[in-house]
């Protein structure tokens, strides 16, 4: 059915009556009686008047204009990638065949968990050579003990020689403590000087009588004094003989024990177990022994998996990705007009939502801000990361990033509500007086969800509607109702 352009007007103005008769009776027929009275250098257009009993009907809300800090959420879209601190790319670091494998793509692994063996040719030969470097230390330091128990024998038995102790009781004292040949050489040389001196001493006793005649006794005094020297000649050069031979039985056990060190050190640098390198054993271990475990450097999932059975592996062929996906990274771009708040970026905690995830939301903590920008795009590498222990946050998916910014110093702050809209043009209304309301139009800046800066149209103290102002933007608008 069509309508001339007077049924439109008065079907609108029957409208208008049927949704608002509070508003007409109650509110714009007092407002019209009151803007008659308006202060001087005011225009109807600019100043409302609303009596205060009917502010609470109308739900008109008054607060006072204040200067504080201004917050803004950013929306960013997001990436989520793996923590590349937490990714392990692994390889064999001899050649050999692959004689078992024990994971599967997916699986989720422990630290130190087997994941493959080599049978190597290599780590066979290294494990041998260490077991005999350790035969070797082990008769070099056999040697060296037994070495240094004769030396100590030896010189405590020259030290009771050097004392003139008994033969008898030397005999007694030393007879079962082991010195090798230095025992022989030593009371041989010793008893020699005995009878030579006994020698000496029987023929001055006699001397004196006339028994012995004088060339006899000079040739027994020079037979002891010969026998004394060779005696001392012996002590000194056993003495000599115990210390090079202690310094060379000493110097093989070092040369053992670095040999031995040499042979363990190369099996680490292949990282081969330290459990295995102590546990060498050809004979128990047969060809096991030459078997290189790979094992998992750290909780993860295995990402992927590229080796079989009996298949030749090289030190330059990947056969294992493994990442622990308990933190991810979340990248994002920053685009060049938010530089000037790159800074405040760093260690921020930001919120990350998914819209296949609606009910959930994630936190990161910011812990990069690149230093290049991407001449391409114009933006600059953010990245943040994530807890993710339960794993609800997949590498390659899109995340909405929310990072809250704010300005360094603080601004007009009003509610959202307060600002009114007509013609293209911003306005509040201000109170004057008792209850006149006056439109003042505003130079709005940024602002958020709940509020918005305002540059310029009002100062600290005034007080706004910030509640109920669609009913004097009514008022202001009653002329154009009016006419429709």
């Amino acid at each position: 059915m069509n309508l001339s352009k007077q049924e439109t007007s008065f079907h609108r103005r029957l409208l208008h009556a049927r949704l608002f008769p509070a508003l007409l009776t109650a509110v714009l027929i007092p407002l019209a009686a009151a803007s008659a009275q308006l202060p001087r250098g005011e225009t109807a257009d600019e100043i409302v008047t609303l009596p205060r009993d009917q502010w609470q009907a109308s739900g008109v809300r008054i607060e006072s204009v204040q200067r504080q800090p201004f917050t803004k959420t950013l929306q960013l879209t997001g990436k989520i990638s793996l923590n590349q601190d937490r990714v392990a790319h692994i390889y064999s670091m001899v050649e050999g065949t692959v004689d078992d494998v024990s994971i599967s793509l997916g699986q989720t692994v422990k630290t130190d968990d087997l994941l493959a063996i080599i049978h190597s040719r290599e780590v066979g030969a290294a494990k041998l050579q260490l077991y005999q470097a350790r035969l070797k230390l082990e008769l070099a330091n056999t040697q060296n003990e037994l070495q240094s128990k004769i030396a100590k024998n030896t010189s405590e038995l020259l030290q009771a020689l050097s004392s003139n102790m008994d033969i008898t009781e030397i005999e007694k004292q030393f007879r079962d403590r082991p010195m090798g040949g230095y025992r022989e050489r030593a009371i041989s040389s010793y008893a020699a000087y005995l009878k030579s001196a006994a020698d000496v001493l029987r023929l001055e006793a006699v001397s004196q009588s006339g028994a012995v005649s004088g060339k006899t006794l000079l040739a027994a005094t020079s037979t002891r004094n010969a026998d004394q020297a060779t005696f001392q000649s012996r002590i000194e050069q056993i003495q000599h003989e115990l210390q090079t031979s202690t310094l060379m039985t000493s110097q093989a056990v070092r040369e053992a024990e670095a040999t031995a060190l040499v042979a363990a050190t190369s099996l680490r640098i292949l990282n081969v177990d330290a459990k295995e390198i102590n546990e060498i054993d050809p004979a128990k271990q047969g060809e096991t022994l030459s078997h290189y475990a790979i094992r998992a450097p750290f909780d993860g999932t295995v990402l992927s998996k590229d080796v079989v059975l009996r298949e030749q592996v090289r030190p330059d062929v990947m056969l294992l990705s493994i990442a622990d996906l308990s933190t991810v990274w979340v990248t994002a771009n920053i685009y060049e007009e938010h530089l000037p708040l790159l800074d405040s970026f760093k260690d921020q905690t930001v919120t990350l939502r998914n819209d296949a995830l609606p009910n959930q939301t994630f936190t990161a903590k910011v812990f990069y801000t690149g230093e290049i920008m991407d001449e391409a795009t114009r933006t600059i590498s953010m990245r943040a990361i994530a807890d993710n222990t339960d794993h609800h946050l997949k590498p390659g998916m899109f995340v909405t990033i929310e990072l809250p910014t704010s300005q360094q110093q603080a601004a007009i702050l009003i509610p959202s509500s307060a600002v009114q809209e007509h013609e293209g043009k911003k306005f509040v209304f201000v109170l004057q007086g008792e209850d006149q309301f006056l439109r003042r139009d505003v130079q709005v800046g940024p602002a958020n969800d709940k509020s918005v800066v305002i540059r310029q149209g009002l100062r600290d103290g005034e007080r706004i509607i910030t509640g109920g102002g669609f009913i004097l933007k009514s008022q202001l608008l009653a002329e154009l109702m009016g006419e429709e």
